[in-house]
C-alpha cells in the first residue's frame, strides 16, 4: 500500500487516510493503556488523529509515521491530564474492567483478574517516564528501538527505563504479598 502522496511540492506527503488504516489499532491500544477507560480512550485517539491531520503536510517521506502518532497521542494525553486533572478528582474514571476466558475456571479466572487489576495499578502508579515505555512495550508491542524514536530518546535509556519499571512492579507485588 503507498500511502504517499505526490505533491506540488517538492517532498512528497502521507495520506491521511492510509495512515488511519494502518496505524489506526495500536494507536487505540496506546490510547486505552493510558487512559483505562474506553470512553476516554475514544476521545483522546479522535484528538490524536485531528492533530495528526492538522500536521500532516509537516510530516514528509523522511519521517516515522507510527512514531509521530504516537508522540502526537502521547502529547495529547499529557495535554488532556492537565485539562481534566480537576475533573477526575471529582469524579474518578473506572478501571479498565478485562474480562476472563471461559476455558479458566471461576477461582482461577479471579486470581488472574486480581492480578491484572495489581499490575494495571502499578504501572498507574509508574512515573510518567518509566509508565510509557512499559505501555509501548507490553500493550502496543513496540520494539525497543521504535520506543526510542517515539520519545526521543537513546536505546539504552529506553531499554534502562524499562528494566526499571518491571523491577518497580516486581516490588509493588512482592509488597502485595505476590511472588513469595
Amino acid at each position: 500500500m503507498d500511502i504517499l502522496l505526490k505533491t506540488n511540492q517538492s517532498t512528497p506527503h502521507y495520506a491521511f487516510a492510509d495512515l488511519v488504516d494502518m496505524y489506526s489499532s495500536p494507536v487505540y491500544k496506546f490510547c486505552r493503556s493510558l487512559t483505562y477507560s474506553k470512553e476516554d480512550a475514544d476521545d483522546l485517539f479522535q484528538e490524536t488523529f485531528l492533530s495528526a491531520f492538522e500536521q500532516l503536510p509537516k510530516l514528509s517521506a523522511s519521517d516515522d509515521p507510527q512514531g509521530f502518532l504516537f508522540s502526537t497521542a502521547l502529547y495529547q494525553w499529557k495535554s488532556w491530564k492537565r485539562k481534566y486533572a480537576r475533573r477526575n478528582r471529582i469524579a474518578p474514571v473506572e478501571p479498565l474492567n478485562e474480562t476472563v476466558s471461559s476455558d479458566v475456571s471461576m477461582e482461577d479466572g479471579f486470581i488472574l483478574q486480581e492480578e491484572t487489576r495489581m499490575v494495571k495499578g502499578l504501572v498507574e502508579v509508574l512515573p510518567e517516564k518509566f509508565k510509557i515505555p512499559i505501555i509501548l512495550y507490553y500493550t502496543v508491542e513496540m520494539s525497543v528501538t521504535d520506543i526510542a524514536l517515539t520519545l526521543k530518546l537513546p536505546i539504552g535509556t529506553v531499554k534502562s527505563r524499562l528494566f526499571k519499571a518491571r523491577k518497580l512492579i516486581e516490588k509493588g507485588l512482592i509488597t502485595s504479598g505476590y511472588g513469595k
